[in-house]
């Protein structure tokens, strides 16, 4: 069986459709799993190989960072994947929190089957907050950092 786009999208309409927590399917060395949150969210986990996934942290009431939030500009995730932000675990990040970038820095690296995709910026900006730890599942359009423009 192969797993395409097709089939995610109906694997994430009868989650929502039967009320499931979560679907796993797999093929030919290729797993997808599933999750719904509380929210309603589908959070998408795209494996080559078995391993542990993650569930997306819990959103909570609007608190003081969320108002946080709205007062400066973010960089999104342009995809659904896996946030890390350093090339290696043992490396430095790419970026820290006051830190000025440039346009066409790297950020961080959205890694998404198997693929490590860099994010770099648009624009000359002050990172004003990392908003995720490496490792954590991201979903296309999530805040990566909050921001600034200089």
């Amino acid at each position: 069986m192969k797993i395409d786009v097709k089939a995610i999208k109906e694997l994430s309409e009868n989650i929502e459709k039967y009320g499931l927590e979560e679907i796993t399917l797999e093929s030919e060395g290729t797993k997808i799993s599933l999750k719904r949150e509380i929210e309603k969210e589908v959070v998408t986990q795209v494996a080559a190989e078995p391993r542990v996934i993650a569930a997306a942290p819990k959103k909570i009431a609007k608190t003081k960072a969320e108002a946080e939030i709205k007062n400066y500009d973010s960089i999104k995730s342009p995809m659904v994947g896996t946030y890390y932000g350093a090339p290696s675990p043992d490396a430095d990040t790419f970026v820290k929190e006051g830190q000025i970038v440039e346009v066409g820095d790297t950020l961080c690296i959205v890694e998404a089957m198997k693929l490590m995709n860099e994010v770099k910026a648009d624009k000359k900006c002050r990172i004003v907050k990392l908003v995720l730890t490496d490792g954590a599942p991201v979903t296309k359009g999530a805040d990566l950092f909050l921001i600034e423009e200089v």
